[in-house]
């Protein structure tokens, strides 16, 4: 049976291929819009991945899509990562086949979001981090002991699962990607990227960007397979 990796060019997703020793190819579905960083890290990744490049409903990236919707990815709903991710690596991959994704231990919660997806008989999901109790700290070691860099975050910079100090990132490292999501947040007054403040509706509410903040780990979508 054929083996994949769901890689999202993630910390999970780095050290996942480390552990799998990458007797497994490796499958990243680019919506177009991820963080510039980890375009950045991606040219500078010694290993092969297969990367796709899907158009939905005619847009060649996400950020396009929001603007013929009309509206923002709605947080709740999975419209998004099933268009811009399962889709187009179920339709790449060749079932029946294995899929493995790279889930942190101590992330194992999200192990019930896959499977509630799962299609039997056709992708049999697997979560070898999980099953080998490795934590997204050991993950870090995993890839320093390869000799790589841990990558940046991963996932659309504008993202609507982002925490409030990602948002801040965002404006700090890249204003102009920032007012990018801010004109997209704008575009419906119903669906929302940040739903702000009473007297700021939406994601201006967090401009200026803090000077000081900590970050949070772990905002990644858990819908999304950009982990």
């Amino acid at each position: 049976m054929k083996e994949y990796q769901s890689h999202g060019m993630g910390i999970n997703s780095v050290a996942l291929s480390e552990v799998l020793k990458h007797r497994v190819e490796k499958v990243f579905s680019d919506p177009g819009r991820e963080y510039n960083e980890t375009y950045d890290y991606m040219r500078n990744y010694p290993h092969k991945v297969t990367t796709l490049h899907p158009t939905v409903e005619g847009c060649s990236n996400i950020e396009e899509w929001c603007y013929k919707l009309g509206h923002a990815p709605f947080s709740q709903m999975r419209s998004c990562s099933v268009k811009w991710k399962h889709r187009p690596m179920e339709k790449y991959m060749k079932p029946p086949c294995t899929v493995h994704i790279g889930i942190a231990y101590d992330e194992r919660h999200r192990v019930k979001v896959y499977e509630k997806n799962t299609r039997r008989g056709k992708f049999y999901y697997s979560y070898p981090l999980v099953e080998q109790g490795i934590t997204r700290a050991q993950c870090v070691e995993i890839i320093h002991e390869a000799g790589l860099q841990a990558p940046p975050k991963s996932g659309c910079w504008f993202c609507p699962q982002q925490s409030k100090a990602s948002w801040w990132r965002l404006g700090r490292q890249h204003p102009d990607l920032f007012w990018r999501a801010v004109a997209i947040d704008d575009l419906s007054d119903k669906v929302k990227l940040w739903e702000g403040t009473q007297a700021v509706r939406g994601l201006r509410a967090l401009w200026p960007p803090q000077t000081v903040f900590e970050e949070e780990e772990g905002w990644e979508c858990q819908l999304c397979m950009i982990i």
